[in-house]
């Protein structure tokens, strides 16, 4: 479901999937519908412009939701019902209400769900994740982040009615990975602003931003967002520090040029290092999880819970911006 940038890069990728194949895609026009069909090779597909018709004629598995969340009219709710699996990309809402209703949908009907967060597949994360979990990588304690770009983005995109904001299409990849290692955040606090982007006309998101988290266990992340850096760069880069071991993520920004992480280890004098060239394919990574999910293997990385779970935290550092001192917020996080 959607024909955009994303539907068109998960489209492209089951059709490298063993076992898998494109039955059906949904788009608002049937031109574009059709266009990519013929773009992904799915000759196979029939292409719908009516949701609820697809999902009573097709015989799916499997839904992709690849609409900004403004475009969501409780699809993923009545798939659910259906009980078809749910691959939904980021952010899964807007607002809290919304991704605790399609929380309850999913959990009930009890289909497996996949949130978009592509960062959880890296090389470097997994490894650190793996230290962590065994306990040598011992406590975590700091997580560090930015997400800094420099882009208009489309009419819907730099509106704040409709999109809210680089905080929810951005930054909120990194607000992911810092739960994903720390854990469940007890409190937010944050500042937004528009500083480089008052005189472009319907530019009424934020482009500076810059949040605390705290979380149930002790730890602390800061993170800080950026659309007034680098043109035709996206760096989303990040450190994280352990009691016996660190992750050191670095982004180039070019995707033209590989990323790159360090996990260090320390303890007993000695530091020991591993180097990572970050050049897997996460749309695909992410995709085969999730298939390997719906097939009875390992549960999916990145459930729809923790959807909802970056919507709070990012909802809070909202809310926290518009109070007098940029007060904590703590009860959308609980």
């Amino acid at each position: 479901m959607g024909t955009g940038f994303m539907g068109q890069s998960h489209g492209k990728r089951l059709g490298q999937i063993e076992g898998v194949t494109v039955a059906a895609i949904c788009s608002r026009a049937i031109e574009t519908g059709n266009a990519l069909r013929d773009k992904i090779a799915a000759t196979d597909a029939v292409v719908y412009t009516d949701f609820d018709r697809m999902l009573a004629e097709a015989n799916l598995d499997m839904v992709y939701v690849c609409l900004p969340p403004n475009a969501h009219r409780g699809e993923v709710e009545r798939a659910a019902e259906r009980g078809i699996h749910l691959f939904l990309e980021k952010p899964i809402a807007y607002d809290v209400a919304t991704a605790e209703s399609m929380v309850r949908a999913i959990e009930k009907a009890g289909v497996v769900s996949q949130v978009g967060y592509h960062m959880r597949f890296r090389k470097g994360v997994e490894r650190l994740k793996e230290l962590m979990d065994s306990g040598e990588a011992g406590r975590p304690t700091l997580f560090q982040g930015r997400y800094w770009c420099n882009m208009l983005g489309k009419e819907w995109w730099r509106d704040q009615s409709q999109s809210h904001g680089q905080l929810f299409e951005q930054v909120i990849h990194i607000y992911d990975m810092a739960l994903y290692f720390l854990g469940k955040p007890s409190g937010a606090c944050g500042l937004v602003e528009n500083l480089c982007h008052r005189d472009v006309p319907g530019y009424s998101i934020e482009d500076t931003s810059a949040g605390l988290v705290r979380f149930y266990n002790g730890a602390m992340a800061s993170i800080v967002g950026s659309n007034c850096a680098l043109p035709d760069h996206f760096i989303g880069d990040y450190r994280v520090v352990c009691e016996r071991a660190t992750l050191d993520f670095h982004s180039t920004g070019d995707w033209r040029v590989k990323d790159g992480s360090t996990v260090f280890r320390y303890g007993a004098g000695k530091i020991e290092k591993e180097e990572f060239v970050e050049d897997r394919d996460l749309y695909l990574a992410e995709s085969l999880d999730f298939i390997n999910a719906i097939r009875g293997g390992t549960p999916p990385r990145a459930p729809v819970r923790v959807g909802l779970e970056t919507i709070r935290v990012v909802s809070a550092i909202l809310d926290s911006s518009s109070q007098a001192g940029a007060a904590p917020v703590s009860k959308p996080l609980d």
